[in-house]
């Protein structure tokens, strides 16, 4: 399935450079400095690298992980499960995980723990590591998983995309 573009190459650098640019010098509070450097990377990286080399390297290299834990179990009723499924079901969790993060702190008293995660803060002038390898492997992964997770990924990351890419037109005129 071709990856429908919304953005033009230069669109995806300047909303890539802007996402870190936000993070590394943490612009604004952190409660949203983290949500926002996240919402505009996603897109970004998938737009940017989705069905690329490094995508296929590293979908294959997850891949071959996977495989070889089920090898390594030998004969048992699990190793004859779908690596394909197995790695969508982790991309999908990914996005629990991560909707936890970027849900607000309050909504804990109704959503409970979940609602309490959190990325870990980074100082002035570093980058939040985790949350840029969550954006890396979602931006790349988001359309690996199936069923109702996958078509929710898959339109969580439509529209966020479509709420960013007019960013870099408005800010700098180039789109």
């Amino acid at each position: 399935m071709e990856l429908a573009r919304t953005m033009s190459p230069t669109a995806v650098a300047i909303l890539l450079l802007l996402a870190l640019v936000v993070d590394y010098m943490s612009i604004g509070p952190n409660s949203l400095r983290d949500r926002l450097a996240f919402v505009m990377a996603v897109p970004a990286i998938r737009e940017g690298f989705d069905q690329s080399p490094a995508d296929q390297a590293t979908v294959a290299a997850a891949g071959g992980l996977i495989q070889s834990l089920l090898d390594s179990t030998g004969g048992a009723y699990i190793a004859g499960a779908s690596v394909n499924a197995i790695l969508g079901v982790l991309i999908g969790l990914l996005w629990v995980y991560t909707i936890g993060c970027m849900l607000p702190v309050k909504t804990g008293k109704k959503l409970g723990r979940f609602a309490t995660l959190t990325w870990p803060q980074s100082p002035l002038y570093r980058l939040n590591t985790k949350m840029w390898i969550v954006a890396i492997i979602l931006g790349m992964m988001s359309d690996l998983p199936g069923g109702l997770i996958g078509d929710v990924t898959r339109s969580l990351v439509s529209i966020v995309t479509s709420l960013v890419a007019p960013i870099p037109g408005l800010l700098f005129g180039a789109a």
